[in-house]
């Protein structure tokens, strides 16, 4: 298998003085064709967060079955902050199924919320599995479990029914044969899928544009609830007039697909720089004319090209090279 190619995207200047540089990959996709900043070279890019939508849609009976509204919806499909209006959808969702927070298999770990963390330090309270950033998808996979009358201790195990089942549905949306992807794990301890980026570009299509999507409406609906304050897909959603659907994942992958347009972006980012994916992201969307003005400038102050020091005076810029 060939390694990546990558492409140098940005660079920081400080003081007049080149003090980082940041590599990646940029995929567009539309009507079959595709161009790409560096070469993929068709290697196994891990999914990590970005699967979770589909992973949804592969269990979408859940949806009806147990009435799960729209935020709950949006909260399954997520990487979302530990907020409280995130672990209550969470926990609504765990109780139409009849189980508990004890249930779910995801450690527990901080919020993504300084907020939320901040409130649990102040009472005194450790984290537990409820504000693990996955919890969502984890409480939707046990609802199918329950639904199904499968095994509920072991549904992250890859040779578990309901991750069989997962693991074809979403080979099958991206277009590509289950033995030509890997397995691997993701940090939240279920199985995930690494394949060619270009089919996940795929995936997305089919999943938001070919569909008549529920998700892809509750997601557009709330699009909070699918991150929270400040989280890149949230915020690239909530920019999109309706348009843009966005999806980070760790590893610093992120795809965005345009369901007017039929287009999707995907960037990956070597080093794993956050900072790095949020601007570089939003250049490519302000490029692309994806975004309005007035929405470009919100989120410029998000994920700003600006290097500042601790007291905010701008010291550098970040430069693009692509």
């Amino acid at each position: 298998m060939n390694l990546p190619e990558y492409a140098l995207l940005c660079r920081n200047n400080r003081c007049g003085l080149i003090d980082e540089e940041h590599y990646g990959i940029i995929l567009r996709y539309q009507n079959g064709l595709t161009d790409v900043i560096g070469r993929d070279n068709d290697y196994l890019f891990s999914l990590r967060s970005c699967m979770k939508p589909l992973q949804l849609s592969a269990i979408s009976e859940v949806i009806e079955a147990f009435r799960l509204t729209d935020k709950e919806i949006a909260v399954a499909a997520a990487s979302h902050c530990g907020e409280d209006c995130h672990t209550e959808a969470v926990l609504s969702i765990l109780n139409k199924a009849g189980l508990k927070e004890k249930n779910l298999l995801c450690p527990p770990h901080e919020p993504l919320s300084t907020i939320a963390k901040n409130k649990l330090i102040k009472l005194k309270k450790k984290p537990t599995a409820i504000y693990n950033n996955c919890s969502g998808k984890h409480a939707a996979i046990l609802a199918y479990c329950v639904l199904k009358g499968y095994d509920i201790n072991n549904y992250n195990q890859i040779e578990h029914s309901v991750q069989k089942k997962i693991m074809n549905y979403v080979s099958n949306i991206c277009e590509i044969k289950l033995n030509h992807c890997k397995i691997a794990q993701d940090g939240c301890t279920l199985p995930v899928l690494a394949m060619p980026i270009k089919n996940l570009a795929k995936g997305f299509l089919n999943l938001f544009v070919y569909e008549n999507s529920k998700i892809k409406k509750a997601i557009l609906k709330n699009p909070y609830y699918f991150g929270g304050k400040g989280r890149l897909d949230s915020e690239i959603v909530k920019a999109g007039n309706g348009n843009l659907v966005a999806k980070v994942g760790a590893g610093n992958i992120c795809c965005v697909t345009d369901v007017k347009t039929k287009e999707v972006f995907i960037i990956k980012i070597a080093d794993s720089d956050n900072c790095t994916r949020g601007i570089v992201l939003l250049e490519i969307l302000k490029r692309n004319n994806k975004i309005s003005e007035q929405e470009y400038i919100r989120l410029s102050k998000i994920f700003s090209t600006d290097i500042t020091d601790e007291t905010g005076k701008i010291i550098g810029k970040t430069e693009f090279c692509f």
